[in-house]
């Protein structure tokens, strides 16, 4: 094979997006839509399931680079919105939600090391955010209940602030660029697993909060999916991290042209 295809393909191009050939992210993005029809955890209160699209969107940036990954989970979104209605109640909303927003984090803190001064930011209001609604805004004026203090903040301060700690020291903006490019398993086992952890923390945020105000969800039940969720995310993301780092590996195998923004 031509040893061309061992550097980085250049992001220009028209039948190009962000590296990644149209093919590429035609291909992933239908892997991804069909990836719909697999629930891996039920919505706390019933409705619907989260669905296996989730985590295959959120390691998009790390096969595809930054802009052809979101640009699969958007088409990822879109074909599973048709097939799979159970995990898409919200129809184009969860497009967002389900598919574009976790790729959207994945491919932000995968460039910490020069978009840490948007990221930490971004967080922080996610988080304030989340916390405040539904059950301070719109609050009683919407007929949601009053939830316990301080202990609300506190679960809430879970989906944000470890997140936020990560991608504002070092450990974001110079260990985990270096970690998931490296040669050593270890390393990059550890770089994939905070990426993905730190962004799904993030995601499950405004990912919640449009169904808990459409659906006025109670306070006692707005407690309950803190809970729910508190130990699905990390071992998510550590399922997600091992099934990752074999399909790095096989690409870095495979003498296939290289993604400029990929990890392999």
């Amino acid at each position: 094979m031509d040893e061309n295809t061992s550097e980085k393909v250049s992001s220009g191009g028209t039948s190009r997006i962000g590296g990644a050939s149209i093919a590429w992210v035609t291909l992933y993005g239908a892997l991804c839509g069909v990836l719909g029809l697999v629930p891996i955890f039920p919505y706390v209160g019933g409705g619907g399931y989260v669905p296996l699209t989730t985590p295959f969107c959120a390691i998009a940036p790390l096969l595809l680079g930054p802009v052809g990954g979101v640009a699969a989970a958007i088409v990822g979104g879109f074909i599973g919105m048709f097939i799979a209605p159970a995990a898409y109640p919200l129809q184009v909303v969860d497009i967002a939600l389900n598919a574009a927003v976790p790729a959207l984090l994945t491919a932000l803190i995968l460039r910490d090391d020069k978009l840490w001064k948007v990221n930490v930011p971004l967080f922080v209001v996610v988080g304030i955010i989340g916390w405040l609604v539904p059950f301070y805004v719109p609050g009683e004026a919407g007929g949601f209940g009053s939830v316990p203090e301080p202990l609300y903040f506190i679960m809430a301060a879970i989906y944000w602030v470890p997140s936020t700690l990560i991608v504002a020291t070092p450990l974001g903006t110079r260990l985990m660029p270096r970690w998931v490019r490296s040669d050593q398993r270890a390393e990059r086992y550890g770089g994939v697993f905070l990426t993905i952890v730190a962004a799904l923390f993030v995601w499950w945020l405004p990912w919640t909060r449009p169904y808990w105000y459409l659906f006025s969800f109670s306070a006692e039940l707005g407690v309950a999916t803190h809970l729910g969720y508190v130990w699905w995310v990390p071992t998510l993301s550590v399922i997600t991290a091992i099934i990752t780092i074999p399909i790095i590996e096989a690409l870095e195998r495979s003498g296939l042209p290289k993604i400029e923004g990929a990890i392999w």
